[in-house]
């Protein structure tokens, strides 16, 4: 929201003062507090859209890759169904990575009755479903690859906007709250999502039930994301200047960021990378650990046990359950002592004991034991990492673009951590390096917060 009337252009005379329409108003830094109703549809929307990703990514494209491994032809791919997961995961991630600040830069210059944001995020829900649906019922593995490539790049159209929505419309004393809910609602995208892609694979055989998972991932997406976009929250925004049109050196801006001038944006930048990469290893290979190193019994076997999906979803209800008692509170506490940077290196701790457990006790009691401890860590940094990072963010104006850039440290760790757990398992002593550099890397992380000077 824009500041009050009048809080501009002291002392200049009423008839010479520009009109919107003659000179439409740059972004301004937010003074009044979101409306419940509003954060509640932003959190509801956030929640649709990592649904879209979380069915897929926890329980439905590992079986769906090893079924089309053995069933399908290769192409380019492997007989290794490790290594063609990963070949998927890093050229998709590539895409993801490119578009991130992309369209972040792109509804910065945006001009419609909607707002900046809104048309990006309705146009991506769009996009988002349709290829959702093609990568579940996809017949071979390169027609996956393009499908989820498409997904990838699109659904950046929705999260780059709907972040940039934060800084847009949220004071900085209200942001470690809003940080919390927004995490709270990806926690439990992440719980719906297994569930989801959990229940349709019991219902329905093999493939059929992988595919049916896909499109109702996709359609609990498109439900969730309908109040946010029809709110028209940025009725009220003043429009952006009207931008030149966009050529290549714009392109290129979109990456960069002066960070002699910014420092305290790449210190930001770069833990927010190392704690990710730290999970993104961890978890990536999670369906495999739970198979091979655990033992429990893989699905669509006849034999007694744990399914390993239901593994999954056990551990991610745990993990859930964890986050929910530390997200919103955490944000809470760190916006009432105005202090980011502590909650940010506890939560290292948390990540680093958890993967340490992980490494040298593979039994599933204690594996819960660790996805609850991951939880509290993960709980607590997403809540404050995010508010941290949108006071260090350099103008309104770039809001789009910069929290793209400060995405991109989500974004490549998901492009290396295939290629990292893949080199990890195979030449690093298996499982064991694979969760000690995880947690060599998430105490990295909370060290180096402590060089962001500007965020106490």
């Amino acid at each position: 929201m824009s500041r009050p009337v009048g809080s501009e252009g002291a002392g200049v005379p009423a008839a010479a003062k520009p009109t919107p329409a003659a000179q439409p108003l740059a972004p301004r830094h937010p003074s009044r507090p979101a409306a419940r109703s509003w954060i509640t549809k932003l959190s509801l929307a956030y929640l649709g859209i990592n649904i879209a990703w979380a069915g897929p990514g926890q329980v439905l494209m590992s079986p769906q890759v090893e079924w089309l491994t053995t069933n399908a032809p290769l192409w380019f791919f492997t007989s290794v169904k490790e290594s063609n997961l990963s070949i998927i995961g890093f050229v998709a991630g590539i895409f993801a990575l490119v578009s991130t600040p992309l369209w972040g830069a792109l509804s910065d210059r945006t001009r419609s009755r909607w707002g900046r944001r809104t048309p990006w995020i309705a146009i991506g829900l769009v996009v988002v479903a349709v290829t959702m649906a093609l990568s579940g019922f996809a017949q071979s593995l390169p027609a996956l690859l393009l499908t989820w490539v498409a997904m990838q790049t699109a659904i950046n159209a929705v999260i780059s906007p709907m972040s940039a929505a934060i800084p847009d419309h949220v004071p900085a004393a209200q942001r470690g709250l809003v940080s919390g809910w927004y995490g709270f609602a990806y926690t439990l995208a992440v719980v719906a999502g297994t569930a989801i892609g959990t229940i349709a694979t019991a219902v329905w055989p093999s493939m059929l039930g992988i595919g049916m998972g896909y499109v109702l991932c996709a359609a609990a997406c498109v439900m969730a994301g309908i109040p946010f976009v029809l709110d028209r929250w940025e009725r009220s925004t003043p429009r952006p200047p009207r931008a030149s049109r966009f050529g290549w050196r714009d392109f290129i801006a979109c990456y960069w960021i002066d960070l002699r001038v910014h420092r305290d944006f790449g210190w930001a930048w770069i833990t927010r990378f190392l704690v990710t990469l730290s999970s993104a290893i961890a978890l990536f290979y999670l369906y495999y650990y739970l198979q091979d190193r655990v033992g429990l019994v893989r699905d669509g076997s006849d034999a007694p046990g744990l399914r390993v999906s239901d593994g999954v979803l056990i551990l991610t209800a745990v993990y859930a359950a964890s986050v929910f008692l530390t997200v919103v509170a955490a944000g809470v506490v760190s916006d009432r002592v105005a202090r980011r940077r502590p909650f940010v290196a506890v939560s290292a701790i948390f990540l680093s004991g958890a993967t340490l457990i992980m490494a040298f006790v593979p039994d599933f009691g204690f594996t819960v034991v660790a996805a609850a401890i991951l939880g509290l860590g993960t709980g607590v940094f997403t809540a404050v990492d995010f508010a941290l990072v949108t006071e260090v963010l350099p103008a309104a104006s770039d809001n789009g673009k910069d929290v793209g850039i400060i995405n991109l440290a989500i974004g490549l760790p998901n492009v290396l951590a295939p290629v990292i757990a893949a080199i990890a398992v195979q030449q690093l002593g298996g499982y064991v390096g694979l969760y000690l550099l995880s947690g060599v890397l998430a105490l990295t992380g909370g060290v180096l917060v402590y060089r962001i000077r500007g965020v106490r």
